[in-house]
């Protein structure tokens, strides 16, 4: 099993598979991905060697920015 990151979200991802493409300038490696938030991609594989972004974390579901404590009731 070979593990990437996700171009899109940044989250851990699976290289299902690898083709090569034929192209203007030669032939060019692609891999199909798929993360775990089920994004599925199939891509240049030099796409996934550049820098990756960082795992979006989820926003907190009572209306309190990332960092700051809730609010209290009352």
């Amino acid at each position: 099993m070979e593990l990437t990151s996700c171009p899109e979200c940044g989250h851990p991802a699976e290289v299902l598979g690898r083709d090569v493409l034929e192209s203007t300038d030669g032939p060019v490696e692609h891999a199909r991905v798929r993360c775990v938030q089920r994004h599925f991609f199939f891509l240049p594989v030099e796409v996934l060697s550049r820098s990756r972004p960082e795992p979006r974390d989820r926003q907190p579901s009572d209306g309190a920015r990332a960092g700051e404590a809730p609010r209290q009731a009352g």
